[in-house]
């Protein structure tokens, strides 16, 4: 990092508490018991670095790239594909036959799969300066004042949540570790970060809600669409060969069902239309047909996660 670089401890925990500003003095107490270092290393060809170990986290520059970069690209699921999800419960039509009719779609689609493209792009090289970039999607900023279209400030919020999510994650490890308390299965940890860092961020909405005049479903939205943001994430920098699990990670469907199922929001509000078009995107990208005809979005969403191949069958949790 540059001179002018904030010190990335305190970027982080900025970070993490402006997240969460209603936990703020409880983040501020977990830190200052707990320590984490935080080691910002060398970006590298085809690796994500996000863990940690021991008493740090560890991340590299690329990696907050991708964040930026799938946090901005999937804010625009929203105009590629919120259409045909709510036309499709709202007038039971099938969805494929929706995608297929539509004569707008393929320009605005081919746009925004090569914005995917560019996040696949990215995970493979070295850093953000061996790619593309998308000339329509601004470079990183910890200014958000800096972006003037409202829909930009919209993704960034969406983007810091997710990072969050994912910070949190590592937090949960370190204060395992710390604590000499890690479960012996290495997967049965993953799913508890994951769990940890979900319920921390949502579980006192209500708090920072009432505190600030907001409604208790407007608050929960934002936060939760930061979660599905972070769950396409966690899609795009896990390998193909690494979706079913393995000895250290469990299936991805069974963590992207604990990360998106227990939302307390109705089956048709817009966090489903946008969680479905962020899964619809991965689908489409990879040229698969949807030939669904779903009753309404979170059983869309549901729908999408079982298709990626590795569902644990449970569904998501009321």
């Amino acid at each position: 990092m540059s001179e002018t670089s904030p010190d990335p401890v305190e970027a982080v925990l900025s970070l993490l508490s402006g997240a969460v500003p209603e936990r703020k003095a409880e983040v501020e107490c977990l830190w200052e018991k707990y320590a984490p270092g935080i080691m910002v290393s060398k970006s590298a060809r085809g690796i994500v670095k996000l863990d940690a170990t021991g008493e740090r986290i560890a991340f590299a520059p690329k990696t907050i790239d991708l964040f930026w970069l799938i946090g901005f690209s999937g804010w625009r699921a929203i105009e590629c594909y919120s259409p045909h999800v709510v036309c499709s419960y709202k007038m039971n039509l099938n969805l494929e036959d929706l995608f297929r009719t539509d004569n707008c779609l393929p320009k605005i689609e081919r746009d925004y799969k090569e914005r995917r493209a560019a996040v696949h792009a990215l995970v493979a090289a070295d850093d953000g300066t061996d790619i593309h970039w998308p000339p329509d999607l601004p470079r990183p900023t910890a200014d958000r004042n800096a972006l003037e279209c409202p829909q930009y400030k919209a993704a960034y919020d969406l983007t810091l949540l997710a990072f969050a999510f994912a910070l949190f994650h590592e937090f949960r490890h370190v204060m395992l570790d710390v604590d000499g308390v890690r479960p012996a299965d290495r997967r049965e940890e993953e799913m508890a970060c994951d769990v940890w860092a979900r319920e921390f961020m949502t579980s006192q909405v209500a708090t920072y809600a009432k505190r600030h005049g907001h409604s208790y479903a407007d608050v929960l939205r934002k936060r939760s669409m930061g979660l599905a943001l972070a769950a396409l994430v966690l899609h795009d920098i896990t390998p193909e060969w690494g979706h079913g699990g393995s000895r250290q990670y469990p299936p991805l469907v069974v963590r992207l069902e604990a990360i998106l199922g227990n939302t307390a929001l109705s089956p048709d509000d817009h966090f489903w239309v946008f969680t479905a078009s962020l899964l619809l995107g991965v689908f489409r990208q990879k040229g698969e047909s949807i030939d669904t005809t779903p009753k309404n979005p979170r059983l869309l969403s549901e729908e999408l996660v079982a298709k990626l191949g590795f569902s644990s069958g449970t569904g998501f949790v009321n």
